[in-house]
């Protein structure tokens, strides 16, 4: 049987910095999101100069 070692402390920043950028990402694209709800201008231009051009 193999025998599980513990993370070493390199691998523990890596896991720690890997999940601190994978919650700002998710906060950052949800405050754009409000943004966009709220914002949200359309208009004469063209699609893809609109902040919210999904709308």
């Amino acid at each position: 049987m193999t025998r599980l070692q513990p993370l070493t402390l390199v691998d523990r920043m890596s896991l720690m910095t890997l999940m601190a950028l994978t919650i700002a990402t998710i906060l950052m694209a949800a405050e754009a999101h409000a943004f966009c709800s709220v914002f949200c201008i359309h208009g004469d231009r063209m699609p893809e100069m609109d902040i919210c051009s999904g709308r």
